[in-house]
């Protein structure tokens, strides 16, 4: 009667182990929205202008050479009381946290640092970004409001300046 028992809890247990594979293989993949939710905390406001719009920029360490001009826009007087930076996702070895902390600009000192998911970087190549530095602002809803890959000359900065001010004109309902 032993064996019979065995046996049977043996194949239990397989069955619930496929039964959780398929799950995990079902689940809906991780959207922009979902990377942000951790580092998000939507009660936040910032006074008589409501809740900011987050944003997170995607990197690597190469791009820490100079390639950052974006996250000065995030803290410009215009701008960083209505776009908050919440994440700063790097793509490379976890190692490379070590070379990127110190190149961020000072005021970034307190924003976290994470390695990027590949179901975050999936989504933002759907996107078509497919390079970095990428940044991606979202609405008080959690939705992509304007993604961008990093300006690549100075009057495409213009360009992004105006861009990104022009979002913090968001009417709150």
């Amino acid at each position: 009667m032993r064996p019979l028992i065995r046996w049977t809890g043996a194949v239990v247990l397989v069955l619930l182990a496929g039964i959780a594979v398929d799950a995990v293989r079902a689940a809906p993949a991780l959207t922009i929205a979902h990377a942000m939710a951790p580092y998000v905390n939507r009660d936040r406001t910032t006074g008589p202008i409501g809740r900011p719009l987050r944003a997170f920029v995607v990197l690597q360490a190469v791009d820490c050479t100079g390639n950052l001009r974006m996250l000065h826009l995030l803290h410009r007087p215009a701008v960083r009381d209505r776009v908050q930076l919440t994440v700063v996702w790097f793509v490379g070895p976890s190692r490379d946290s070590l070379l990127i902390r110190p190149l961020l600009p000072a005021w970034a000192a307190t924003i976290p640092l994470r390695n990027a998911p590949r179901s975050l970087l999936r989504e933002l190549a759907r996107l078509g970004h497919t390079s970095t530095p990428a940044l991606v602002v979202l609405d008080q809803d959690g939705r992509v409001r304007f993604t961008t890959q990093s300006p690549r000359s100075s009057r495409e900065y213009a360009g992004l300046r105006r861009i990104v001010e022009g979002l913090t004109w968001i009417e709150e309902l």
